[in-house]
């Protein structure tokens, strides 16, 4: 498998973060190019999951993809999104991350403990997001002459995530499925009041977790939310529309549990985090000759090779494994009624079909 690295200096996510900052009027010191949008207003689409073959693969053509970040994975790619700063600096490194603050583990979406499943549980302990990673910068903070807009799921809209990266719009509207998605974007859009409006779905992203990315549902849904998107862009030309994704999937054939790996364990000074296809090692021991022994098919990453993956070597971990085959590495902190290691599609690591997103530019 080749890997596809995260291009952060011409053609990435992070670019399209940065121009979108600049729109905004927030001053960003991005390292390397903006992407450039033109407009007097801007509709950006994120379609939670949609990798640039799965579109292809549901009939669709576009003419530009970008990469995506490293881990390419929700957390990281929303916070770069909505901060225009490199994973290394902003520190959301995966689904499940280090914090040093906290000292311990986290689940990045959700804000609490790995074995706890009630979302934001670290707030109600009184720290709240913001205080255990004060790097992150979210731009919408700093707008003063411009009025934003977001269309988000209901239940996301006053998380502790949300709050931290996205959640300083002017308006914030939620739905309940797509068509009720499509239907808030269309209220805010015909105002012509705002002059930036997001709009997050996570529907592609939720049935190719659990059915696979190839699955006739997943392209079912794929043309759905593209051919809506295409009316809306229709009906209100006095936006620039945007859709882009935050990553892509693999058809996951093995789970592999390091948990189970007594020996590997035994030579970490924290347990695995990160993401299935982007693992994170904390550990004072040459880990490289291990892995490459016990797991051939795991392309390991030293510290000073972070750079390229995240943009700096700020991470807490010295070494980061990601899988050149199709399988999924999971740490799994419940083994118990745990859904996870059930999962058909994954992603977090490297390969085209994980790193390679759309970038899709209507009336600008």
């Amino acid at each position: 498998m080749e890997f596809v690295y995260p291009d952060y200096y011409s053609n990435s996510v992070y670019n399209l973060a940065c121009a979108i900052a600049d729109f905004l009027g927030v001053n960003r010191e991005c390292k390397g190019k903006k992407l450039e949008i033109s407009g007097r207003r801007i509709a950006l689409t994120l379609l939670d999951g949609l990798g640039y073959t799965m579109l292809s693969d549901a009939g669709f053509t576009v003419d530009r993809t970008i990469t995506t970040v490293f881990p390419s994975t929700t957390a990281t790619t929303l916070t770069t999104l909505f901060t225009a700063q490199l994973p290394a600096e902003h520190g959301i490194l995966g689904y499940t991350t280090y914090s040093k603050r906290l000292g311990g583990i986290i689940n990045t979406l959700k804000y609490t403990y790995p074995l706890v499943d009630t979302r934001d549980i670290i707030s109600e302990e009184g720290i709240e997001y913001e205080k255990a990673f004060p790097d992150v910068k979210n731009y919408l903070k700093e707008v003063r002459d411009k009025k934003t807009a977001e269309v988000t799921p209901k239940g996301l809209e006053n998380t502790q995530f949300t709050k931290l990266t996205h959640g300083r719009t002017n308006i914030t509207k939620t739905y309940i499925n797509y068509w009720d998605a499509f239907t808030e974007a269309s209220n805010i859009l015909q105002m012509k009041e705002y002059d930036f409006v997001y709009i997050y779905i996570p529907d592609v992203d939720s049935l190719a977790h659990k059915h696979g990315p190839n699955h006739p549902v997943v392209k079912e849904c794929i043309r759905d939310l593209y051919n809506g998107l295409m009316k809306l862009a229709e009906r209100f030309k006095d936006y620039t529309f945007v859709i882009t994704a935050d990553h892509g999937h693999v058809q996951v054939n093995e789970h592999i549990a390091l948990n189970h790996d007594s020996e590997l364990l035994k030579l970490l000074d924290v347990v695995p985090y990160g993401d299935s296809r982007a693992v994170f090692l904390h550990s004072r021991y040459d880990l490289k000759t291990y892995l490459k022994t016990k797991y051939p098919n795991l392309e390991v990453f030293g510290r000073n090779e972070f750079e390229k993956l995240i943009g700096g070597n700020t991470s807490y971990a010295d070494y980061i494994a990601v899988p050149t085959d199709s399988n999924a590495y999971v740490y799994l902190f419940k083994e118990e009624g745990n859904e996870y290691n059930k999962l058909k599609g994954h992603h977090g690591g490297l390969s085209l079909n994980e790193m390679k997103v759309p970038l899709v530019i209507w009336n600008g």
